[in-house]
C-alpha cells in the first residue's frame, strides 16, 4: 500500500517519510492531497455494522479482555473489533437461550502503548482483607498484637523476686483475664452479623480494670512490705522484687483497654487532655519514687555502707534522666523527640519480652527496699505514648527528611546519656574502692574513657548532619554509626568477661544501638529525586535544613483560623 501511495504521487517531497537532508521525518507535515488520498482508502474499506445491544456497550469502549481503550475510526467504530465481536457474541449465547461457558483466551499482550491494566486489575496484588475486618484499622490491629504479645511473655518472664506465692499467683491469673478479654472483645466484634460496639467497648474496659489494679497493686504491695525494711541490711534480697513480668502487664494492660477506633469516638481535645493528665500523674509518681529512693540511700549509708548508697545512686540518677526524656518528650509535645524516645521505649519492651530466655540485666528485679523503680513507669508512659489520643493528635511525619531529623535526634540522645554514664562509671569506679562495685576500679575509668569517646563521635555526627555538605555528612554520620556500632559490641564482649554485665548504658549497649539506628536512618530511606528522576542528596539534606525557616513555610497570615471550627462539638449524623 505504501509503494501504491507513493506511485500515485508526482514527487516524494511532500510525504512525511521522505528522506529530505537536514529535515527529521516527523518534522513535516503530509501535503492536502495525501490527506485526501488517505481518506479516500477509508471510505473504500468495507464495513460490517452491528446493531448495539445496550446503552453500556456504547459506554464501555475498554477491551475487557486486555483493558485496552480500542482505536476508532471517524465514525466511532472500533477498528478491527467487527471479527472479534461476532466471536464474542458466539460465545457469549448459546443454542435455546442457554447461557454457555465464557470462551478461553490465551495471555494478553501488554506489548503496546496503552494496553497496561488497571492497578486494581493487575495480577498478584494479594488476598484482600475481608469486608468483616475492612474498618479495622492497621494502628488498633498492631496494638492489639502488641498488648496480646506481652501479656503472654509476662506469663513466661519473672513476676516476682522473692517468690511471694499469693501475689505470682494473683498476677498469673491477672495475665489470663486479660487474655481472655481481648479474646472474647474480637469474638463479639467481628462473629455477629451487627454487633454492639457499646457492649464491646464497656467489656474491654470493664475486664481489663480489674488486671490493672492487679498490676498496680503488685508495685504498691512491694512499696508497702520495702517499709519496715527500709534502712536495714538486706543480704537476701529484697521483700518482693519487681521482674519484669510486672512491667509487661502493666504495659499490655494499659495498651489493651482504650477503646479501638471502631467501638466510640472520643473527642480529640477530651482525648489529649485525658491522656496528658495520666502522663502527668505517672511522672508525679515517679519523682515521689525518686524521693523515697533517696531517702532509702541516706538511710542505707549507716547500715549497709556508703558504697552500696554511692553506686545505688548512680543508677538512679541514670533511670530518672531516661524517665525525663521520655515523658518530657510526650508532655512537650516535641514530635522528633516523641517518635525517637517512643521507639527507644518500644525497645526496652522487645528486651523486656525476651528477658525470660536472655536474663537480661536491666530487666532484673528491682524493689523500693533495694534501689529506684524506674520501669514499671517507663513501661507505663510507653503505653500512653502510644494510645490513640497521642498518636492521632501528634504531627507525625516519617518522609525521607524526617529520617535525617531523627538521626539527629539519635546523636543528641548519645551524648546526654552516654555524659550519664560518664558519671555512673566515675561514681562506680569511687564505689569499687569501697568495694561496692561490678569491678575494679581499671574497668570502670576504661568505660568513662569509652563513653567519652561516644560522646565525641555523637558531636561530631551531629556537627556534619547540621552544616556539612550533603554528601560529606551523611557519609561521616554513617561511619560514625558504624564505629559506634563496633566499639559498643567490644565494649560489651570486655564488660561481660571482665564483670559478667550484659548490654546496658554503662557497658556500650546503648552505643551498638544508636550506630544501627543512625545508620539505618541515614542509608535505607532513599533521597529525593530531581527532575530526572536521579537521587538528589543535596536537594535532600536543603529541605532538611530549611525545615523551620519562615521562608519555606506558608505565612501566619495566610492560614484561616479553624480553631473555633475544631472545637465545636459536632453530632454525628447532623
Amino acid at each position: 500500500m505504501a509503494g501504491h501511495r507513493r506511485s500515485s504521487r508526482s514527487g516524494d517531497d511532500d510525504w512525511i517519510f521522505a528522506a529530505d537532508p537536514g529535515t527529521a521525518s516527523t518534522e513535516k507535515l503530509p501535503s492536502r492531497e495525501e490527506v485526501e488520498l488517505l481518506a479516500a482508502e477509508r471510505e473504500e474499506r468495507p464495513r460490517h455494522r452491528r446493531p448495539v445491544r445496550d446503552q453500556r456497550d456504547q459506554r464501555d469502549l475498554r477491551n475487557t479482555r486486555t483493558g485496552a481503550l480500542p482505536a476508532l475510526d471517524e465514525d466511532g467504530e472500533e477498528i478491527g473489533a467487527d471479527w472479534d465481536r461476532e466471536g464474542d457474541d458466539a460465545g457469549e449465547i448459546a443454542p435455546h437461550g442457554e447461557d454457555a461457558p465464557a470462551p478461553v483466551h490465551g495471555s494478553p499482550s501488554y506489548a503496546r502503548s496503552g494496553t497496561t491494566p488497571n492497578a486494581q486489575d493487575a495480577p498478584g496484588r494479594g488476598a484482600s482483607i475481608p469486608a468483616r475486618f475492612a474498618d479495622l484499622g492497621a494502628f488498633d490491629a498492631l496494638r492489639d498484637v502488641t498488648a496480646f504479645v506481652c501479656l503472654v511473655a509476662a506469663m513466661s518472664t519473672t513476676y516476682t523476686h522473692a517468690g511471694f506465692v499469693p501475689l505470682d499467683v494473683i498476677g498469673r491469673i491477672g495475665v489470663g483475664l486479660a487474655l481472655l478479654v481481648l479474646v472474647v472483645v474480637h469474638v463479639l466484634r467481628w462473629l455477629p452479623a451487627t454487633p454492639h460496639l457499646q457492649l464491646v467497648r464497656t467489656v474491654r474496659v470493664a475486664g481489663l480494670a480489674p488486671v490493672l489494679v492487679i498490676a498496680v497493686g503488685t508495685v504498691v504491695t512491694d512499696l508497702v512490705l520495702s517499709l519496715p525494711v527500709l534502712f536495714a541490711p538486706l543480704p537476701e534480697g529484697p521483700p518482693v522484687g519487681l521482674g519484669a513480668g510486672v512491667c509487661l502487664l502493666l504495659a499490655g494492660v494499659i495498651v489493651g483497654i482504650e477503646p479501638r477506633a471502631h467501638e466510640g469516638y472520643l473527642p480529640s481535645a477530651l482525648a489529649r487532655r485525658r491522656s496528658r493528665t495520666v502522663l502527668a500523674v505517672i511522672a508525679l509518681l515517679a519523682a515521689l519514687a525518686f524521693a523515697f529512693s533517696l531517702v532509702m540511700l541516706v538511710g542505707r549509708v549507716f547500715t549497709t555502707g556508703w558504697a552500696y548508697s554511692l553506686l545505688t545512686f548512680a543508677s538512679a540518677l541514670v533511670s530518672a534522666l531516661v524517665l525525663v526524656l521520655l515523658i518530657g518528650a510526650a508532655l512537650r509535645r516535641d514530635r522528633s523527640w516523641f517518635v525517637f524516645t517512643a521507639a527507644a521505649a518500644s525497645g526496652l519492651v522487645v528486651l523486656a519480652i525476651a528477658d525470660a530466655s536472655l536474663r537480661l540485666e536491666f530487666a532484673a528485679p528491682t524493689s523500693f527496699a533495694t534501689d529506684f523503680v524506674y520501669l514499671p513507669f517507663v513501661f507505663a508512659a510507653w503505653g500512653v505514648m502510644v494510645s490513640r489520643s497521642f498518636v492521632r493528635t501528634m504531627p507525625l511525619s516519617f518522609h525521607r527528611v524526617d529520617w535525617i531529623l531523627y538521626a539527629v535526634r539519635a546523636f543528641e540522645f548519645s551524648v546526654v546519656v552516654h555524659v550519664a554514664a560518664m558519671v555512673w562509671n566515675l561514681l562506680a569506679a569511687v564505689a569499687a574502692i569501697g568495694g561496692a562495685g561490678l569491678g575494679g576500679p581499671v574497668i570502670h575509668v576504661m568505660d568513662l574513657v569509652v563513653s567519652a569517646c561516644f560522646v565525641a563521635i555523637s558531636l561530631f555526627a551531629r556537627r556534619c548532619l547540621l552544616e556539612r555538605p550533603a554528601d560529606v555528612a551523611r557519609s561521616s554520620a554513617v561511619i560514625a554509626g558504624v564505629v559506634m556500632l563496633v566499639v559498643g559490641f567490644l565494649d560489651v564482649i570486655v564488660n561481660s568477661l571482665a564483670t559478667g554485665a550484659g548490654a546496658g548504658l554503662m557497658t556500650g549497649g546503648v552505643a551498638l544501638a544508636i550506630g544501627v539506628a543512625a545508620a539505618l536512618m541515614l542509608t535505607v530511606p532513599a533521597p529525593v529525586r530531581d527532575d530526572y528522576g536521579a537521587p538528589d542528596l543535596g536537594r535532600m539534606f536543603a529541605d532538611f535544613r530549611t525545615r523551620n525557616t519562615p521562608g519555606t513555610s506558608a505565612s501566619p497570615e495566610l492560614i484561616p483560623d479553624v480553631s473555633e471550627e475544631r472545637a465545636r462539638i459536632k453530632v454525628f449524623p447532623g
